[in-house]
Parts: C-alpha cells; structure tokens; sequence
C-alpha cells in the first residue's frame, strides 16, 4: 500500500511522537510511505524514522498571524501538497492536527484519493482560534473518514461532521521494565511542552509546599516551550530552587522515566497524552488531572493511578504527599502500570491503522 501522511511538522510533540511510530512501523511492513509536512526540506526530525520513510518538506511554514499572509500560506500549502499527492499516486492519505486536516482536505479534493483526517487533540480546546473552527467546520466534511483517540471525542465530531468517525488510542513503543535503581534520593519527573495546558505552574508550586517535609524528592520537568520564563521564575521563587530542574527535552523519555521514582501530569487539558503513555509502559506509578481527554479512561478512571481534578493545587499537593509518603501506593500502582496499556503497542495499533485504510473510500 501507498501511503502519504501530512502533519505540520516534526518537532519534538506527541503528535509527531505517533507519526513517527506509525510511519516506521508501515515501512517495517513493506508499504510505501510519504511524509510531508509544511517544514523547510532541510528540516531534521525530532523522533528517528527509517530509511524508507520519505519526508517532503513542502517549504511553506507560518511566518505571520496576519490573516492575508496565512491565507497566502495555506493557498501555497495547497498547491505543493496537491503536486507531490499527484507525482507519489498514494493509495490513501491520512493527516494529524487541525492545520493539516484542512490543508489535506483541499488537497485532496478531485484526485479521487480516499483522506482520513485526525484531531490529535482536545477539539473545544481553549485558545483554539475562530479561523480553526471556522476551516474545520467548512472542511472536515469533505473528508472520507476520521480518527480520533476516545469515545468522548468521537461523539463530539459524529455530532458535528457528515463522515465516519472511528477511535484508534495513540501507539506506545515497550521497552525492557527492570527494577529499579535503590537510591536515598527520589525523582519526581514530568516531561512536556512547557505551556499553560500542561499545568507544569501548578506543580511547582505542590512540590514547592512538601519540599520542606519531604527531603530526599527532586523535580525534573523536560520539555520546551513560551512558558520556560515563568516556569524559571516560579522556580526560583519556590524556596527549593536546588531542587527542581528544567533541562529542556529529550530524545531519551524512556531512559530519563527508568530514572524516575513517580511520574505526574498535571495538565488543564489532554488529547491522549504519550507522556502518561510511556511513563506506564515503563512500570511508573502515576499521579494525573482527571482533565478533559483521555487520561481517565487510559488511568481506567483511577485503576492504574491517583487522578486529582486538574487546575488544583491544594488536591495536587495533598495527592502529591500521599504518593511520596507511601512506597507501599507507588509500589502497588507499578506493579500494575503496564496493565494501563496492554494493547497499545505499536504493531496492534499500526494494524487498525492499516484495516480502516483498506476499506476506507474516498
């Protein structure tokens, strides 16, 4: 099969995170895969993909928030996607996110080749902008089906769009689950984009009110993102500012979670988030926001770890203190951690990628 995947770039988010495991997993399998995105041609990936994976940088990023200059851009997005859909004949097309749905719909349009488009986040998200809305209210329709990662949001978009809406959760890669290392000196860890969404102010400053209790607990918080000045501010305001860390990203999530001693995601909002996903195929136990997304239904609503109401710190610090007060909890909760995810590895979910795309019609 002949496959072409359109995603706006390859940086360092969950989104891309996927659509590398899945791209690398469809070549594995012998299908022909085109990535594109609106990346310059010279762009590096974030997430390693194989050889026989071919990116097609189509060179058309944003470069302005003035609406003249996107629609310039998107117009230009368009044109290049159509020409390189026209030279690689797939079979099926399939894109993630808003921006690329949209562009991949127009694309698409008279080329007789079936679309499958996926939302890869919380869809009523806040912050989503009106000209979003707008595109994906004009286009998603067009489309020839849609995936998204929970039951909740497919309700969502089977209200909202004339097409067939499935449910695929998000891949995880497995990895060896040996015992941990036995030191006086524990690792919260939490690993993210460093924005409002994830919540990372409202765990500094929980772990800011135990430090004094608990003393042999260090934060280490990986990611990147607009909000790392005031992540650094709180830091340095928290009193224990020796004590927690930002040390930006990293391509190593399955080493520095082996390292860890609890995971926590603090988010206001998720989609279905990869970093829960990992930190449960490592065996970690877990502290989450019961938030808009998926994180309940992938912690079986508090089964396979502590769910606190997101946007809460004085919850958060209470949960918080419980967890790292009582090994006997995080103990119970990794031994049951890869429970959370049985089904999820990348070849099953590669495989219900694969039927829907085989009966799919454009």
């Amino acid at each position: 099969m002949r496959i072409a995947f359109v995603i706006p770039s390859l940086g360092p988010g969950g989104a891309e995170r996927v659509a590398s495991l899945l791209c690398n997993e469809w070549v594995g399998l012998g299908h022909a895969v085109t990535l594109a995105t609106f990346d310059r041609p010279s762009a590096e990936p974030f997430f390693a993909l194989k050889d026989g994976v071919a990116v097609a940088g189509l060179a058309a990023s944003a470069t302005s928030r003035g609406v003249a200059v996107r629609l310039a851009t998107n117009i230009a997005r368009v044109s290049r996607l159509r020409s390189l859909l026209r030279q690689c004949h797939p079979d099926v097309v399939v894109s993630f996110m808003t921006e690329a749905n949209v562009v991949a719909v127009w694309a698409c349009r008279g080329l007789g080749i079936p679309l499958v488009i996926s939302e890869r986040n919380q869809p009523d998200r806040p912050g989503l902008a009106k000209g979003h809305k707008l595109a994906r209210h004009l286009s998603y329709s067009l489309a020839s089906a849609m995936v998204v990662q929970t039951e909740e949001i497919a309700s969502w978009a089977r209200a909202r769009f004339r097409i067939p809406t499935h449910v695929i959760p998000n891949p995880v890669q497995f990895g060896p689950c040996g015992a941990r290392d036995r030191t006086d000196v524990h690792q919260l860890v939490s690993l993210g984009r460093l924005t409002h969404q994830k919540g990372f102010d409202i765990l500094i400053r929980s772990f800011a009110a135990l430090a004094g209790k608990h003393l042999n607990w260090r934060l280490v918080i990986y990611g990147e993102g607009p909000d790392r000045p005031l992540l650094e501010r709180q830091r340095t305001e928290s009193g224990c500012a020796d004590r927690i860390s930002l040390p930006g990203l990293t391509r190593d999530a399955a080493g520095v979670l082996r390292k860890a001693s609890l995971f926590v995601l603090p988010s206001r909002f998720e989609g279905y988030p990869n970093a829960l996903l990992e930190a449960l195929a490592q065996g970690l136990p877990v502290l989450a926001t019961a938030c808009p997304g998926g994180t309940a239904e992938i912690l079986g609503n508090g089964a396979h770890g502590v769910l606190v109401p997101p946007d809460d710190v004085s919850a958060m610090t209470a949960a918080l203190d419980m967890m790292v007060s009582t090994p006997e909890l995080r103990e119970g909760l990794a031994s049951r951690a890869r429970q959370a995810v049985k089904g999820l590895d990348v070849a099953t979910v590669g495989r219900q990628w694969l039927d829907l795309f085989t009966g799919v019609k454009s």
